[in-house]
């Protein structure tokens, strides 16, 4: 029986969830030459691109719609019906292959802010007929609908962008969903397709005990849709 569109949201993970074997790693940081970190995502100093070649990749992979950021990613689109992302195979997906992209993109957009970034499978709602429908009503709610029956002691959850840090990439998102514990069993396995990117200020943290991730409430003052700063969709 299909779920109604409010009803449906769950941003709870799996219970079953088992931990990544890199978790002790949590918080490392990237002890890389700086030079070698910024290989993949660059560096902006006093607003100037310092490497035109990834300011093109960014203007190609990324497109404003209606205050949607459209992602166009080749590597993130495959058959549903497996999961290519585990195994053996030498046509085994890595999420990096994924997740660099992304990471060029809110380097760039939100470069001087703080920011809190939650992925959605939006297939686990509706169906690709619906997606267009279902962002435009996050993007009015300033992020899922709050369900009265099912209210949550937590706004969102999300992790603090800090790219060079493990547990703090979009990485370390499409790992636990793709990677690890009963998800990489799921079928249809569909993709970390939405993300919602939010104004740190605006949020406290509360405590969180499922997995890596972080929870947060709403601060007092301040506005639920206003603090959603970009919603972004990939392919």
């Amino acid at each position: 029986m299909p779920r109604s569109f409010e009803s449906s949201f769950n941003f709870t993970p799996n219970p079953e969830w088992i931990p990544d074997e890199h978790e002790s790693d949590k918080d490392d940081v990237d002890l890389r030459h700086e030079s070698e970190v910024f290989l993949d995502h660059e560096r902006i100093d006093n607003h100037k691109d310092v490497d035109d070649e990834l300011a093109q990749l960014r203007d190609q992979l990324s497109e404003d719609t209606d205050g949607i950021i459209h992602l166009d990613i080749p590597a993130y689109q495959y058959d549903f019906a497996n999961n290519p992302f585990v195994g053996m195979s030498p046509d085994r997906i890595k999420t990096y292959e994924i997740s660099r992209y992304i990471d060029i993109v809110f380097l760039h957009r939100y470069m001087y802010q703080d920011i809190i970034v939650c992925g959605l499978q939006s297939r686990k709602f509706v169906s690709e007929r619906g997606r267009a429908a279902f962002v435009k009503k996050i993007k009015e709610a300033g992020g899922l609908p709050y369900t009265i029956d099912h209210k949550k002691p937590y706004d969102i959850v999300g992790i603090p962008f800090i790219p060079f840090m493990t547990f703090h990439s979009t990485d370390a998102l499409f790992r636990l969903y793709h990677t690890i514990g009963q998800r990489v069993a799921e079928r249809p396995h569909v993709p970390l397709d939405i993300w919602l990117i939010y104004d740190a200020r605006a949020y406290r943290e509360v405590p969180y005990h499922e997995d890596f991730r972080s929870a947060y409430v709403l601060r007092d003052g301040y506005s639920r849709r206003a603090s959603l700063l970009g919603i972004a969709q990939i392919n």
